[in-house]
């Protein structure tokens, strides 16, 4: 088996898993006061967290793969462009999950101050992952465009 082609196998539980978790914590938010809806916000966590899992894996093996195939490439632009946004992505959303856990378990509702931090997080960790779906979509843009611009991991045969 080819290595290189790990990651074309990898990237796609990351790509659903992210997109997915995204949309679930949105809808959390907006079903935050309806009791009938709170499984969404643990239901988010746990897609984000398995997303977050499988882009690091995606990273790896997109590494992996990059040493192989950047000797075939003309130019080495768009891998790089595909491998920060992946890094990017990755540490958005690991961040950005990390301190959504943090706000929902070590900040006090209690207390005036407390809730004004809360919700200001909040505001922050929504464009944090913003931020990071929008990264996630760049980089797939730029992997397809490895592929199928710029022939990454394909044979070319002669017939």
């Amino acid at each position: 088996m080819r290595p290189e082609l790990i990651h074309p196998m990898i990237v796609h539980f990351p790509i659903a898993l992210l997109s997915t978790g995204v949309v679930v914590r949105f809808a959390a938010l907006w079903g935050a006061k309806r009791p009938a809806l709170s499984f969404l916000l643990p239901a988010s966590w746990l897609v984000l967290f398995l997303g977050v899992v499988a882009a690091w894996l995606a990273v790896i093996t997109g590494e992996i793969a990059s040493e192989i195939v950047e000797s075939t490439l003309q130019s080495t632009s768009v891998l790089d462009e595909h491998k920060n946004h992946a890094i990017i992505t990755a540490c958005g959303f690991t961040l950005g999950l990390f301190a959504d856990w943090t706000r929902a378990f070590f900040l006090a509702k209690s207390h005036k101050r407390g809730w004004m931090i809360k919700k200001a997080l909040g505001v922050v960790i929504s464009l944090l992952y913003l931020f990071s779906f929008a990264n996630l979509m760049i980089t797939g843009f730029y992997g397809g465009t490895l592929v199928y611009e710029e022939g990454a991991a394909v044979i070319k045969r002669d017939r």
